[in-house]
């Protein structure tokens, strides 16, 4: 099984008919389907200069423990997939906001890009997500050095 497929199906499980959400990411005009937050993923959704910057720090920092982010170019924002039941940051950013249950997320395949939506780091189909305790310490910081 390639990776991209392995990922699909990783993601497709957080759906409630994962063969239909395959199904749409293959044979759909859109090529993406909403899936809900806080089943097996939660998701952190902020400015993307802010995302970017906090993906360099936590590559620098050498936390092996890059999860999926996801690049929406339409709102200019990342989305960066947590470990679901994470509880969320005491405080966010003003323009970013925090998914879990009860919340959906627009999700494009995997192995497919589509208008405006793609993967800057796809899911590798293990299921490694980020961690509050590499993400949140790294938020913090850049809110207080504005």
């Amino acid at each position: 099984m390639t990776g991209t497929v392995k990922a699909a199906r990783w993601l497709a499980s957080a759906g409630d008919d994962p063969a239909g959400c395959l199904r749409e990411w293959r044979t759909g005009l859109q090529g993406v389907v909403l899936l809900p937050a806080g089943r097996m993923w939660d998701a952190l959704v902020v400015p993307e200069i802010l995302g970017r910057s906090l993906l360099t720090a936590i590559a620098r920092s050498g936390h092996s423990a890059m999860g999926p982010a996801l690049r929406d170019s339409r709102r200019q924002e990342l989305v960066l997939l947590m470990a679901s039941g994470s509880p969320p940051p005491t405080r966010l950013h003003r323009a970013a906001r925090y998914l879990t249950s009860g919340r959906w997320l627009a999700v494009p395949d995997p192995a497919r890009r589509v208008t405006g939506l793609s993967w800057l780091l796809p899911p590798d189909g293990t299921g490694r997500l980020f961690s509050p305790t590499d993400v949140y310490p790294l938020l913090a910081s850049h809110r207080s050095a504005k």
